[in-house]
C-alpha cells in the first residue's frame, strides 16, 4: 500500500486528494494502479476525474518507479514510512485539519513518545532570558514525563531539544525538508543524539527534498499538532515563531509565552500574545496544570526544597563553581576564567553537581544549572 500512496503523490495528486482516496478508497487504490480498468473509475463517481491520470502508462510507470526509488533510500537510511490510515500515524496529528497524508521518520516509534508533549519555539538568536528558562523549565517538565516538540532550528529549538536529552526525556524534532540531510548542518550531532536517545526524527516530505522557505512554515503546523501545549520563548512580532503561534490558536492548542523586558525586540512578541489572552509562563507549574499534572507538581516543589538543602552542603570547590554557572550552557574553560581553581578541581567539582542532580551536562562540553 505504502507504495502505490507515494506513487500516486508522484504522480501530482495533492494531499487533499490523497486524504480523500486513503479514507474513501482504500481498497482501491492498489487496483487503480495494477487493474488500470475503465470500470473501477466508472463504478465510482467521485474516481472518474483520476481516469486519465491513469490512461497515461508512461507516467503511471515513472511514478511507481520514483516510489521505489523513495522507498530504497528510505531502506538504506533506516527512514520509515506512514499514512493516514495506518496504526503507525501518529493520532494527533490525524486530528489536524490538514494532516499529511504521508509521513516520513527515522528512531523511535509515535506511540512510545509521552502523550504530554509541550513545543517549544521561538527565535534563532535567543538572549540570555531563552537560555535561563529552557534549561530551568524543560528538566523539570522532563521529570514529569512530558516529551518536547521542536523543529531543530538554530537557537530555541536547539536547545530545547538539548536541554530534554540531558533531563533524559524524549524529543521529536520536525524537519522540513527530506530525512536524507540535516538542516542547518551544523545541527546534524544533535540529530544524532535525538535518534540515540528514542526519539524521533520526521518530515512531510520524502528524500531529496530541499529545506525552502515555505516548508517551514508548512511544518510549523505539525511541531503544533504534536503537542498539547505550545511554549513561546522570545520572538519578534513579525516571525516565524508568531506563524507557529497563529496555527496553534488554529488548532485549539493552548499557547503560554515567556513574558520579557519591554525594551527588548525579541519580547515584543511574547508580550503581545499574552496581551491577547496567552497565559504567562513564570514557573514550572503554569505548564504542568494546562496537562492537567497536579500530584507530581508536589515532587518538583519538593526536589527544589531538596536542592536547597544540597546546596547548603556543597564541598567549597563545588559551591565555588555552582556559584559561578547560571542556567545558560558555559565550558569548562569559561568557568576557569572566572574562578581560580585548576582544571582537576573543576571537572571534578562539575562531575559531582551533575551526579547530585543540580547541573546537567550539554553538548559542545558545555554545563548548565538545571536548579
Amino acid at each position: 500500500m505504502t507504495r502505490y500512496i507515494i506513487a500516486l503523490s508522484e504522480l501530482g495528486l495533492n494531499n487533499t486528494n490523497l486524504i480523500s482516496l486513503l479514507i474513501q478508497h482504500p481498497c482501491d487504490i492498489v487496483n487503480m494502479f495494477e487493474n488500470k480498468n475503465q470500470n473501477l473509475f466508472e463504478k465510482y463517481l467521485d474516481l472518474l476525474p483520476y481516469y486519465d491520470l491513469f490512461s497515461d502508462s508512461a507516467a503511471v510507470a515513472s511514478s511507481l518507479s520514483k516510489a521505489d526509488d523513495i522507498l530504497a533510500k528510505n531502506k538504506k537510511l533506516g527512514i520509515k514510512t506512514t499514512y493516514l490510515t495506518a496504526s503507525s500515524y501518529p493520532k494527533e496529528i490525524a486530528l489536524l485539519s490538514n494532516p499529511p497524508a504521508i509521513l516520513y521518520y527515522k528512531g523511535g516509534e509515535f506511540a512510545d513518545i509521552s502523550s504530554k508533549s509541550i513545543a517549544c519555539v521561538g527565535t534563532r538568536k535567543p538572549t540570555k532570558l531563552s537560555y535561563n528558562a529552557v534549561n530551568y523549565l524543560i528538566p523539570q517538565w522532563v521529570h514529569e514525563d512530558c516529551s518536547i516538540i521542536s523543529g531543530l532550528a538554530c537557537g530555541v529549538d536547539k536547545l530545547s531539544h538539548q536541554s530534554c536529552i540531558s533531563a533524559g526525556g524524549k524529543t521529536i524534532a520536525v524537519l522540513a525538508h527530506g530525512l536524507d540531510t540535516i538542516y542547518p548542518k551544523e545541527n546534524a550531532a544533535l540529530a544524532k543524539r535525538i535518534l540515540e536517545t528514542g526519539g524521533i526524527l520526521m518530515s512531510e516530505y520524502p528524500v531529496g527534498t530541499t529545506p525552502d522557505r515555505f516548508r517551514f512554515v508548512n511544518r510549523n503546523r505539525l511541531i503544533v499538532g504534536l503537542s498539547k501545549v505550545v511554549v513561546i520563548y522570545e520572538c519578534d512580532e513579525k516571525s516565524g515563531t508568531m506563524i507557529t503561534a497563529n496555527h496553534a490558536l488554529e488548532q485549539g492548542r493552548t499557547v503560554m509565552a515567556l513574558p520579557g523586558n519591554i525594551t527588548s525586540r525579541l519580547s515584543r512578541g511574547t508580550n503581545n500574545l499574552i496581551r491577547l489572552g496567552a497565559t504567562a509562563v513564570t514557573k514550572t507549574e503554569d505548564i504542568l496544570e494546562e496537562l492537567d499534572i497536579t500530584i507530581q507538581s508536589e515532587n518538583t516543589k519538593e526536589n527544589i526544597k531538596n536542592s536547597g538543602k544540597i546546596i547548603n552542603g556543597l564541598a567549597p570547590n563545588e559551591k565555588l563553581v555552582y556559584d559561578c554557572m547560571d542556567y545558560e550552557p558555559i565550558t569548562i574553560d569559561e568557568i576557569i576564567e572566572k574562578i581560580n581553581l585548576n582544571i582537576q578541581d573543576v571537572s571534578c567539582a562539575l562531575t559531582m553537581l551533575e551526579v547530585q542532580g543540580l547541573i546537567q551536562k550539554m553538548s559542545g562540553q558545555k554545563y548548565a544549572k538545571v536548579l
